[in-house]
């Protein structure tokens, strides 16, 4: 036999075993396994090999191999067949598998192999690799790998329960987890670094655990001050991801300022909420104990919707839900802006075009419902938001784990402060499943 039949036979028997590998199983023990989704519903998908690379069609379970074109392969799909640079090779998915070097999509290359499916005259592709590789894809790319070891670990350890906890969340879509912000950016062996490698390597096979079960480690940028409970976000009671003191001084997210014109709000919450038809009026609905707004009520033409900080500040495009609210009446020169607190409480009268920081003044009556400010023949020019923070602020503060690192703390010490009653465990000794809160939400 041949080297290149010898090759060939093995990646056959290779892809048996993947054909019948459930995501389950893909996730679990020390040689876990993963599978990422790099691309859904795309027209077309275009790669590059550096070097011999197979190919193999998975259809019907019965693997056959396929020429693969030389540097250059283009896959696209009609109806329930996927063609290589025009040709029809089959219905897949279509298992492609470097050999001696790694195969590049969008100008990155890959570890591990890459996975083709049809759906519904699309296509996706999944990058199926083991799960440290794949950690060492998204370390360095939620965290600088300048950063001190402690907090590098603790971001490791962190993404490696994620992962495993949230394996399901894209079952249906023929992988776990995608590789942008909605789980966790990953963009292949171009974004390892030599000291998040390290780190990885160094925390190989811890998990953070709750009760004996995967908590899901959830993460962000920048708290502002401290975490948010889990309950205020995403209505979820979860006893580990309850506030602490975030640690996060000194992140450029530490506090920050935006102002959005009447019209711009409009078009983005239209977007958002298409159901409510043109927006006519914006009003608090809820606050936190600290004058925050945290629920606010939209007026349309068409209906009525309560929302919470959070999905406002991601129809608006907000850092974070960390935020007080101030509205800004009247025609040029003279504008009234109020600040939305438990109370009526006009805080200052600026000019037109430029929209001074205001000094905040405390709620009088924190967590009392105010209706919105009625300024006769004065409309709603914009709205000025004062806020804190960077992504949801559940859970892990990045920035916050970086000063605890700098303070002297270690991975074990940050994480069980940020997941208050969790612990380390090693994986393997743990259940394969995560305990019941599982988020869905992005960063």
């Amino acid at each position: 036999m041949n080297k290149g039949s010898a090759v060939y036979r093995g990646l056959i028997i290779l892809a048996l075993f993947l054909v019948s590998l459930t995501p389950g199983h893909a996730a679990t023990g020390k040689a876990a396994m993963v599978k990422i989704g790099l691309a859904q519903n795309t027209a077309e998908i275009r790669l590059a090999a550096g070097g011999e690379t197979a190919l193999l069609d998975l259809g019907n379970g019965d693997p056959r191999a396929l020429p693969w074109p030389g540097d250059q392969a283009l896959f696209t799909a009609i109806g329930e067949l996927i063609y290589l640079n025009e040709i029809p090779v089959g219905r897949g998915p279509l298992l492609v598998v470097p050999v001696t070097d790694f195969v590049v999509w969008d100008e990155k290359r890959y570890r591990g192999e890459l996975i083709i499916f049809n759906q519904n005259g699309t296509l996706n592709l999944v990058n199926r690799l083991s799960l440290e590789n794949y950690l060492r894809g998204v370390v360095p790319k939620e965290v600088p790998a300048g950063w001190p070891m402690a907090a590098l670990k603790a971001q490791a350890i962190a993404a490696r329960t994620y992962t495993l906890a949230n394996s399901e969340r894209h079952r249906n879509d023929g992988f776990q987890l995608c590789a942008t912000t909605h789980c966790q950016v990953y963009e292949g062996v171009d974004g390892e670094h030599p000291e998040t490698d390290r780190a990885v390597l160094e925390s190989d096979g811890l998990v953070i655990t709750y009760n004996g079960r995967l908590i899901s480690a959830v993460y962000h940028d920048t708290a502002g001050g401290y975490t948010k409970d889990a309950a205020e976000i995403w209505n979820y009671e979860v006893p580990y991801l309850k506030p602490v003191p975030a640690w996060d001084t000194g992140s450029p997210y530490s506090q920050w300022n935006r102002s959005i014109a009447w019209d711009e709000l409009r078009t983005q919450l239209g977007k958002a909420f298409p159901e409510l038809g043109k927006l006519r009026q914006l009003s608090p609905a809820a606050f936190s104990d600290d004058g925050r707004v945290i629920k606010l009520n939209l007026q349309g033409e068409a209906g009525e919707r309560v929302i919470t900080g959070e999905q406002f500040r991601q129809a608006v495009g907000l850092p974070s839900s960390h935020m007080k609210i101030g509205i800004a009446y009247g025609l040029e020169p003279l504008i009234t802006l109020w600040w939305l607190y438990g109370q009526k409480n006009p805080a200052a009268i600026i000019s037109e075009p430029e929209v001074p920081e205001p000094v905040m003044q405390e709620p009088e009556a924190a967590g009392e419902v105010a209706d919105w400010p009625q300024l006769q023949g004065k409309p709603p020019v914009r709205l000025v938001i004062n806020g804190a923070g960077r992504g949801h602020g559940v859970g892990l503060s990045q920035w916050g784990a970086k000063r605890m690192a700098e303070a002297g703390y270690n991975e074990r010490q940050i994480l069980e402060h940020f997941y208050p009653g969790a612990k380390l465990s090693k994986m393997g000794t743990v259940p394969d499943i995560a305990g019941e809160f599982v988020s869905n939400v992005s960063k």
